[in-house]
């Protein structure tokens, strides 16, 4: 029974205490909309309201705000009136048994006060803007007056600097003015809406009012001052010198002038009517124009003391060139006779002589255009210069061919004395082998010494036929140097193979007790009567090297130092 009241109990004491936890969180949201609602009325919306009207408003203005006190007066206020109800109901019944029912009714009072909250945020909002909008719309006045009196600051003190776009600017900045004053006249009167409108009008009309009278003197100044002077000089300048019988590369240069002229007074044309439209583009087109025109002139009067000069170079160094030439063909023909010439000389020559004749027919012409006074001297020059160039390449040609074939007769007699030279070597070499008193020689050897043989006399040939081949005289003389080296080499192996084997068999006598000595001494003496002295000498020395290390070394190291 105890545990049953036990029990009974601490069921009343959680039911209560769910109870009392309800309670407070139902006084919480009371109280926490009671502060929000506080805070909504300290927004003072009705003062906001009475401040509006010191703005003066009218027009779209005035009705907006008309519109905004009734609808806070009709609409908000009653809302607020519902809200502070309900909520003090709400609060009397916190402790009371009503307490369970008031949960949705605190759900419906939050949905309420976001509702003013929203009402009252659209209504500062449009008091704000106005607000900001009478603001603006004075600093506007300020600015635009300030910036009307440097415009007209600008087109009286210098207008000079416009030309005749001075009428057209005054009548729009004329215009400004007035859409200025009606637009003060709205602002005085609290139309801001209609205001505003105008204003950003004014906006961008004074701009594009300030970029032309900022674009204009640039524009107009090369097309009024510069191009009139320089189309002038031009003009002069070319009537003078085609009287001194210039002629220019560009032939139609009156009428570029003529043109220019034309594209300058249309561009002032368009300045006037305030249509800058590509006015700065055309203007760097003239320019460059005139400028070219400037440089086609000049040009021609750069060139004509150069073309005086060259003439005089250029006729000299034609007939010397040609001269030339003609003296190395000559030495060709005389060389042809007693030399193989291979290496396309007289061809060559003949290719100079070529270019020679051509480039001495456009110093004529050039020279009689001179003369008729119908030369364009900007071309002679280019092209004469072109010409001293090839000269001086046509001189260093002929400097190549002359000291190639000079060097013909040299190099014959230096090939003979190499012919002297590898004749006594050989029979040096042969003298040489001779005196070793061999029974013989390796087949391989004579081969190759008869081979040297042959070459050396191939050479004598070549150098004794009735129009020498230098370039085969130079080929044979490298192949003889080459194997006369190599027969060198193989005669001093003969000769130091037999050498050695005969001391190495010597040495062997000592040791003729020894039946692996006696054997390989026998078979030597039989490799070296069979004339293979390297295989003589690798026989004996391997058998004594066997039976006595060190020997061979010994005797290879006496051997080479009595040849030194």
């Amino acid at each position: 029974m105890f545990q049953i009241i036990i029990g009974i109990l601490i069921v009343v004491v959680v039911i209560l205490g769910g109870i009392y936890w309800y309670q407070q969180h139902i006084v919480k949201r009371v109280t926490d909309l009671k502060g929000q609602y506080q805070r909504l009325v300290e927004q003072n919306m009705d003062q906001q309201l009475k401040d509006a009207q010191s703005l003066k408003v009218s027009g779209d203005s005035q009705k907006e705000l008309t519109q905004l006190e009734k609808h806070y007066h009709d609409d908000v206020q009653p809302l607020f009136k519902q809200l502070k109800n309900q909520l003090d109901a709400a609060e009397k019944n916190v402790h009371t048994s009503r307490v369970f029912s008031l949960s949705q009714q605190l759900n419906d009072l939050e949905l309420l006060i976001g509702r003013i909250k929203q009402e009252l945020h659209q209504a500062t909002g449009t008091i704000q803007r106005l607000t900001q909008l009478q603001k603006s719309h004075q600093h506007a006045i300020d600015q635009i007056k300030a910036r009307y009196r440097h415009f007209h600051h600008v087109l009286d003190e210098k207008s000079f600097q416009f030309g005749d776009s001075i009428t057209p600017l005054k009548r729009k900045l004329a215009e400004l003015e007035q859409q200025y004053a009606h637009f003060i006249e709205l602002t005085d009167q609290g139309d801001y809406e209609g205001a505003e409108k105008l204003l950003n009008d004014l906006k961008h009309d004074n701009t594009v009012l300030a970029n032309e009278i900022e674009q204009i003197p640039d524009l107009y100044r090369p097309l009024a001052v510069e191009f009139p002077t320089q189309l002038d000089e031009l003009k002069q300048g070319y009537d003078q010198l085609t009287k001194q019988h210039y002629h220019f590369t560009t032939e139609d240069i009156p009428n570029q002038i003529a043109d220019l002229q034309d594209r300058r007074q249309k561009a002032i044309d368009q300045i006037n009517s305030l249509d800058l439209t590509d006015i700065e583009r055309s203007n760097k087109e003239m320019a460059d124009q005139i400028d070219d025109l400037y440089a086609t002139m000049q040009k021609e009067l750069d060139a004509k003391p150069q073309v005086k000069h060259l003439m005089g170079v250029i006729g000299k160094f034609v007939d010397h060139a040609a001269h030339q030439n003609d003296e190395l063909a000559r030495e060709l023909d005389r060389l042809s006779i007693n030399y193989s010439l291979n290496n396309h000389e007289i061809e060559d020559t003949r290719s100079l002589n070529e270019q020679i004749s051509t480039i001495r027919k456009e110093y004529q012409e050039d020279s009689q255009a001179i003369e008729k006074q119908t030369a364009i001297y900007s071309q002679v020059l280019d092209r004469e210069q072109a010409n001293e160039k090839s000269l001086h390449q046509i001189e260093e040609q002929q400097a190549k061919i002359n000291d190639e074939v000079a060097k013909l007769q040299t190099d014959e007699q230096r090939a003979k004395q190499m012919l002297q030279k590898y004749a006594t070597q050989i029979r040096a070499l042969r003298r040489q082998v001779d005196q070793l008193n061999l029974p013989g020689f390796p087949k391989d050897y004579l081969n190759y010494f008869f081979g040297v043989s042959d070459e050396i006399k191939k050479l004598a040939e070549e150098l004794n036929q009735y129009r020498v081949d230098m370039d085969e005289v130079t080929k044979q003389l490298i192949i003889v140097e080459s194997d006369l080296e190599t027969l060198r080499d193989k005669t001093n192996d003969v000769r130091d193979s037999a050498e050695l084997t005969e001391r190495l068999q010597q040495y062997a006598n000592r040791l003729a007790d020894n039946k692996k000595i006696a054997a390989a001494a026998a078979k030597s003496r039989q490799q070296f009567e069979n004339y293979n002295y390297t295989a003589s000498l690798e026989t004996i020395a391997t058998a004594l090297e066997e039976v006595e290390p060190g020997s061979y070394k010994r005797i290879e190291d006496s051997y080479y130092a009595e040849l030194k």
